[in-house]
């Protein structure tokens, strides 16, 4: 059987995890990402390897982070041990503020996750884990590019070419390239990109804060969807916003005092820790949070890996496997035929 040549286009967590998943299995990989690898919702997150409030949320989204939960430690592994780099997974816990309710405590029960009702009506999973964003992409790169992945930062795909039955390639700024299937990875910038109707993936920003504190913050908290995310070096995360403004990645003053108000509510001493940064990014949104992984229902050639809205980085080595998967046997099955 030949030797498949694939284009994923979007170079973040998904698309960066499909590629290495590709190459593992003997496929020629490039990845087209418009600007630097990993820099727009990957680096934005906050790296909680955890669906929140998974009780809120079907089997189907929690089967997908689920099995990207189990398979992080071994890809981590991998990730530092090719690049060097330490992407800080560590179990730092998560508080659920107000959260010990029934339909919680029976999904944990019947899960079998680890969980504690404290005395004020929080609870607690010690099991959660974190990774830090910026230092899993820098690992996951560097992966890429030692698996023989060709990584094309600042090019972008302005569209993909088709022969009128199937996708056939790309097209750059500098002409037509052409591939054996190509992979939309591209986030929330995904839709267009995949022929998708935009209520299939849509931008969904997210304003988070940076601060340097002490370590006050012993767990990450969670509450109605905001959280604080404690780094090992003393910084905490302030997150996150759900706004639905388009592809406006801009910061306001409003969601900057909301965020510094609650988290100094949740845990007060937080109210002297310095401002390090301010920023946004854009979640791609999607049908009840299902991510679309697989064939696109209409164009042979063209696959599918994005909607994966705030679990991305939870997902990505779970979802890389499955797409990686399907694309090698449906390439195989038409190479037989």
């Amino acid at each position: 059987m030949s030797r498949p040549s694939i284009a994923v286009v979007g170079g973040g967590v998904i698309g960066l995890s499909t590629a290495l998943a590709l190459a593992d299995r003997g496929v020629c990989v490039t990845v087209f990402e418009p600007g630097d690898a990993g820099a727009q919702s990957s680096w934005a997150g906050a790296g909680i390897l955890f669906p929140l409030l998974p009780w809120d949320y079907d089997d189907a989204v929690n089967r997908w982070c689920e099995a990207g939960i189990a398979a992080h430690p071994a890809w981590l592994q991998r990730l530092q041990r090719d690049s060097g780099i330490d992407p800080e997974h560590r179990a730092s816990g998560m508080r659920i503020v107000g959260g010990a309710k029934g339909r919680a405590l029976e999904w944990l029960a019947n899960r079998r996750v680890a969980h504690q009702s404290l005395a004020n009506g929080d609870l607690l999973l010690p099991e959660v884990t974190q990774v830090r964003n910026p230092r899993l992409i820098r690992a996951l790169l560097a992966s890429c590019q030692r698996a023989g992945v060709l990584v094309r930062e600042r090019c972008p795909a302005a569209a993909l070419t088709d022969d009128g039955e199937r996708v056939t390639g790309v097209r750059l700024a500098e002409g037509e390239l052409a591939f054996d299937a190509v992979v939309v990875a591209a986030g929330a910038w995904s839709a267009r990109l995949a022929r998708l109707a935009e209520d299939r993936v849509w931008p969904v920003r997210g304003q988070m804060l940076a601060v340097q504190a002490e370590p006050i913050v012993p767990t990450i908290v969670y509450e109605d969807g905001r959280y604080l995310v404690p780094r090992s070096d003393g910084v905490v995360l302030i997150g996150s916003t759900l706004e639905t403004v388009g592809f406006d990645v801009g910061t306001t003053a409003e969601a900057k005092t909301a965020l510094l108000n609650w988290a100094t509510a949740v845990e007060p001493a937080l109210a002297h820790a310095p401002l390090i940064r301010h920023w946004a990014g854009l979640r791609p949104g999607s049908v009840a949070n299902h991510p679309l992984v697989g064939p696109h229902p209409d164009w042979p050639g063209l696959w599918l890996n994005c909607g994966h809205f705030r679990y991305g980085l939870t997902m990505a080595p779970a979802c890389a496997h499955e797409l990686a998967e399907l694309l090698l046997a449906a390439h195989e099955h038409a190479y037989k035929s």
